[in-house]
């Protein structure tokens, strides 16, 4: 077996230079020691610092064997972006929580897994969870959705809980998994504060309820009379509010 020699060097982007290997935090490997099969791979790393945006960077390789001197060719390094709000829940219906992945290109979404735990195993649509992987729209974002089912939900308990998400790259299927992304749930319980009022007899009154620890506007509200009859429309002088149209906080008042 015959070994020829193979140069390689790398470029940075926008003609910003040279690559120099252990400089300036990128490191690469030209691959002759691995030079298998006819075949030779060299690998960039690009640091941290240098990750922040999608870049071309250019494999520039020179070979005597094939009379090849610096011959370019264009390598895309692309990233992603992670993001999830805290959502406020509560324990006795369905709830979703989203995971957005933006800065994709058009066409090509990521892989996404959702997790119980660090590390622990991908959850899958099932009894107790939907797992909506999502597709890209025309901002580059991927929203993906985790439901929660009532089978699940309602074997949780204390004031948050949180779920993971991890994206990996199918355009680039040998790309890392992202570190995962914290989903947090904050658990609102519910509350009732009744508002009394005291004013001169024979005037105008006002008392309300303010319901606490929502996350929807209250399927209904109703007033009853002392005597237990309830209270319609404004018949008898009687006025009430629902509140709904001003639901704010996860709190309602009705009056």
């Amino acid at each position: 077996k015959q070994w020829y020699q193979r140069r390689v060097r790398g470029e940075k982007p926008n003609g910003g230079g040279i690559i120099d290997s252990n400089v300036d935090g990128f490191t690469f490997d030209s691959g002759q020691t691995d030079f298998d099969g006819s075949s030779q791979t060299t690998t960039l790393t690009i640091p941290t610092t240098e990750n922040n945006a999608d870049r071309t960077y250019k494999c520039v390789v020179s070979s005597n064997e094939h009379n090849i001197q610096a011959r370019e060719t264009d390598v895309e390094s692309k990233v992603f972006t992670m993001t999830s709000e805290a959502k406020d829940v509560t324990l006795s219906i369905e709830q979703t929580l989203t995971c957005t992945v933006s800065g994709l290109d058009a066409g090509q979404r990521v892989d996404v897994a959702w997790r119980e735990t660090a590390s622990g195993q991908n959850l899958i649509t099932d009894t107790y969870y939907d797992v909506d992987e999502g597709t890209v729209d025309v901002n580059g974002d991927q929203n993906s959705i985790l439901t929660i089912k009532l089978a699940k939900i309602t074997t949780l308990s204390g004031t948050s809980f949180t779920y993971k998400c991890a994206a990996k790259s199918r355009q680039y299927p040998e790309s890392a998994e992202s570190p995962e992304l914290n989903v947090v749930a904050n658990v609102k319980n519910f509350g009732v504060e009744a508002r009394g009022s005291e004013v001169l007899t024979g005037t105008l009154a006002t008392i309300s309820c303010v319901l606490t620890g929502l996350t929807r506007v209250l399927d209904s509200v109703s007033w009853k009379k002392p005597n237990g009859d309830p209270i319609t429309g404004t018949g008898g002088g009687f006025t009430f509010d629902d509140g709904s149209v001003d639901f704010e906080s996860n709190t309602q008042t009705t009056t």
